[in-house]
């Protein structure tokens, strides 16, 4: 079979389940993969011996299983990352997390930050690389996602060191005695919204990593927990929010010991993050 007749089938063999950009995307995904090529010439013919193990990655993608765990990794921040379905996929709205805390930290060399919730490990393996003389912890709950999180910090040799917790009942002896970074992605969807959700992510994505309890606020309330006993003075924390939560968390953080509350948008236009300081 030819290459653009292969791209033109299984791409439509997933228009149940993706529009039709998203579904040529995905095939051409596992096409160059396979083939280990980009596609510039379509009118070449796709080797006999690759066309069994794309026929079993197609069955497996029309399932809505995503594409990056059946292919086994995602790119983040133009890196490789493994992930699997204990961890969560990586998605653009993190990169642009990270993008904040790199262009308006002020902290100085030999910080100590903390990733929160680290799942595959971008955020802290990221953190890593673009601050090498930095102190950087991770912490999960789950001990597959730890896991999953060392071996991409290995990979790409990012000195980072986890911590197994679960960060609403903090063990506060795990920890650093203090931190000047706190960055997260907590889960923060509410289960009422599950019912709009793909099922791609719904059937496939670790729901710890997506989903709160009754208090969709809960993780927030424990990070902020942390930081009052934690944090240093003007000490920085950079979260990614639920937009439909935003002034309520902007009021969470306006209390006690933090200033300097923002919410910032992502590239959208969501009100997707927040951005705060403890105060001297």
């Amino acid at each position: 079979m030819l290459r653009k007749e292969f791209l033109k089938q299984k791409s439509a063999e997933l228009h149940h389940l993706y529009d039709h950009d998203e579904s040529v995307a995905i095939v051409r995904f596992v096409l160059e993969h396979v083939l280990e090529q980009d596609l510039k010439n379509g009118d070449m013919e796709i080797p006999f011996q690759k066309m069994s193990e794309l026929e079993g990655i197609m069955s497996r993608l029309k399932t809505a299983e995503p594409v990056q765990y059946v292919l086994g990794f995602a790119y983040f921040m133009g890196r490789k990352y493994k992930v699997n379905n204990h961890v969560l996929i990586p998605r653009p709205e993190t990169e642009e997390l990270l993008e904040y805390v790199f262009r308006r930290t002020a902290l100085a060399t030999g910080f100590t930050a903390i990733d929160i919730g680290t799942g595959s490990g971008c955020i802290a393996t990221e953190l890593g690389l673009k601050f090498r003389h930095a102190h950087v912890y991770a912490t999960d709950v789950s001990g597959e996602a730890l896991a999953v999180a060392a071996e991409n910090a290995k990979q790409l040799h990012a000195d980072v060191h986890f911590i197994s917790d679960n960060i609403l009942n903090a063990d506060d002896d795990k920890y650093p005695s203090s931190v000047d970074l706190i960055v997260s992605n907590p889960p923060y969807i509410s289960v009422e919204e599950k019912q709009t959700m793909h099922k791609n992510v719904l059937n496939f994505e670790p729901h710890t990593a997506l989903f709160t309890s009754t208090d969709v606020l809960e993780f927030y309330v424990a990070i902020k927990t942390f930081a009052v006993k934690k944090l240093k003075p003007r000490g920085e924390i950079y979260l990614e929010i639920n937009p439909v939560y935003a002034e309520k968390l902007k009021q969470l953080y306006s209390e006690e010991l933090f200033c300097d509350v923002e919410i910032m948008k992502d590239i959208t236009g969501k009100q997707r993050f927040l951005f705060c300081r403890r105060k001297s």
